[in-house]
């Protein structure tokens, strides 16, 4: 385990990654002695995670879910120790979605003796840069509109059940409005008008399982780019389906693409951006794929 640091939040998944780290180390010595950043806040984690990346670090290990890895992704890009220091995910959040995109096994022993002899492969990365300076790097989805608000009212709940996203979704509903934009792809004008909810995915799921971008390859150098467009409130609960089986992309309220780079310029304020399950504020902003930008191990 020389010169591995895992990263556990132990709160992540109503505190099931804390349980998979406790029985990880009573099953595995090595483990147990292993280096290790064990902390639920993600502010004291991250600094703590900045201050081990100074140091003889060869491959960081995440133990939580999209939210904990999102955090590493991007203490790892700022540090610029992304080229030479892999990442690996023991999944154990609310939805883990990155992990279903990956194929990563669900079984907490195997997706650690993955991330501990795979060899590492090189994994696309989407940069969020708004025009008020605020940046993100996201590995799994970027989101616009309504998912940022399911995000507040998951992350506000301490204990999550299997449905938190579905029960966020449908209270988020009630409220909310679609905001207007102009969208533009790789430098071409896109869309204009109102948004349900815009996606610019890496990964194909997100909000545990809805499969908004079923196309999505994480290798590719390219965005998916899914738009929900406005609809009339009773049909969408009966158009929900759909984005769990990943067969809505050919229905007339969506437009897909491909793309390297989006710009979003809104019209008005929205609730805040969906980063891997995580919230930033929103605005006008670019979405960048940085290729091949990080070193995964799965």
């Amino acid at each position: 385990m020389q010169g591995t640091l895992f990263l556990v939040n132990p709160q992540a998944g109503s505190g099931r990654a804390g349980r998979i780290w406790d029985e990880l180390r009573a099953a595995m010595p090595q483990i147990a002695a292993a280096d290790a950043i064990v902390a639920a806040d993600p502010e004291a984690a991250g600094q703590e995670l900045d201050r081990r990346l100074e140091g003889p670090v060869e491959r960081v290990i995440s133990i939580g879910g999209d939210g904990s890895i999102h955090l590493a992704v991007n203490r790892l890009l700022r540090s610029g120790r992304h080229n030479d220091i892999p990442l690996g995910l023991v999944p154990a959040g609310t939805g883990s979605d990155l992990a279903r995109t990956l194929g990563l096994p669900r079984d907490p022993r195997q997706a650690l003796d993955r991330a501990l002899t795979a060899v590492p492969r090189p994994i696309d990365v989407i940069e969020v840069e708004t025009d008020a300076g605020d940046r993100r790097y996201v590995l799994n989805v970027a989101s616009a509109g309504i998912s940022g608000r399911v995000d507040e009212l998951v992350n506000a709940q301490p204990k999550r059940s299997a449905t938190a996203f579905l029960t966020a979704t449908l209270r988020a509903l009630g409220s909310y409005r679609p905001f207007a934009c102009r969208v533009e792809a790789d430098g071409e004008p896109w869309y204009e008008g109102g948004v349900f909810v815009l996606a610019v995915a890496n990964g194909r799921s997100f909000g545990k399982g809805m499969r908004i971008a079923p196309r999505a390859e994480v290798d590719d150098g390219l965005a998916d780019v899914v738009l929900v467009r406005p609809m009339p409130r009773w049909q969408i609960p009966l158009r929900m389906p759909r984005v769990y089986l990943g067969t809505h992309l050919d229905q007339p309220m969506v437009a897909w693409r491909r793309a390297r780079r989006v710009r979003l310029e809104a019209a008005a304020p929205f609730p805040p951006f969906d980063v891997d399950g995580e919230v930033m504020p929103s605005g006008s902003a670019t979405f960048t794929v940085l290729a091949g930008a990080l070193r995964f191990l799965g």
